[in-house]
């Protein structure tokens, strides 16, 4: 049996990666903060035994490092997936407004906590059958792409940074054949927006968002869409385009 680990399994982009890959017959270790409210994962892990639920915290090193001593020699990974993330309240990230708390937890769990996972993990993936370490980049983490309006400060270097360890990660373990990519999930739409009624102004931080949906402006996606086109990419990613930084869709990105 496959088998894959899902940082962030607990909702939107996360949960719908444990969806459909537990549907396919994997088993999955599926990992969050706290188990106990992850309601909507617990109800997928009791449709079936292939989900394994386990507590993680990439902010900490000891959760970490807990994880990596459950898990022992009972597992080999396929897939070693970086979904978890901290987007963060965006006050704390515009300029004028820096606070040092956001910054570090953005690097913490962004960052560093998924780079420890890596290590902890790493000689469950080169046990694999797969050997593959995929990453959840974002566009908002791309110099290339980098455009008006400045914003999400904390945020968008955390993940430059991630990219930067991943196409590192990627030329380190080259020569031990493990493969490692960084995948973008586009503008998801994990909050239900595009099922609001059109009376509905949605919720209240989100209210001028839901403006931008509505005009065309922000073209949001489901997440089973963005789900779907990521699993075809980690399945056929090769040891050649170990290091790319791909769209959902396929589309290579600029770091």
């Amino acid at each position: 049996m496959l088998t894959i680990l899902i940082t962030g399994a607990n909702r939107g982009i996360g949960l719908e990666f444990v969806r459909q890959y537990a549907n396919d017959g994997w088993r999955v270790i599926a990992t969050c903060r706290d188990p106990a409210t992850a309601a909507n994962l617990e109800a997928l892990a009791r449709g079936g035994s292939r989900i394994r639920i386990e507590a993680l915290d990439l902010a900490s090193p000891a959760s970490i490092d807990a994880l990596a001593t459950r898990l022992g020699g009972d597992f080999t990974l396929d897939v070693l997936l970086h979904n978890a993330a901290l987007l963060g309240p965006g006050g704390p990230q515009l300029l004028g407004t820096w606070e040092e708390a956001a910054f570090l937890d953005a690097f913490r769990a962004n960052a560093l906590g998924p780079a420890l996972l890596t290590q902890r993990l790493l000689p469950l993936v080169e046990a694999g059958g797969q050997r593959k370490i995929i990453f959840l980049g974002s566009a908002a983490g791309s110099i290339g792409l980098l455009q008006p309006p400045a914003n999400l400060y904390a945020y968008r270097a955390s993940k430059a940074a991630l990219h930067l360890l991943a196409r590192n990660l990627a030329l380190d373990l080259k020569a031990r054949g493990l493969i490692v990519g960084v995948v973008n999930p586009g503008l998801v739409d994990t909050r239900g927006l595009l099922d609001l009624a059109p009376d509905d102004p949605g919720p209240p931080d989100l209210q001028h968002l839901v403006k931008l949906v509505r005009a065309g402006v922000v073209p949001l996606i489901r997440p089973a869409a963005s789900v779907s086109g990521m699993r075809a990419l980690i399945h056929a990613w090769t040891p050649d385009q170990s290091g790319e930084f791909l769209n959902y869709d396929g589309q290579r990105l600029p770091w």
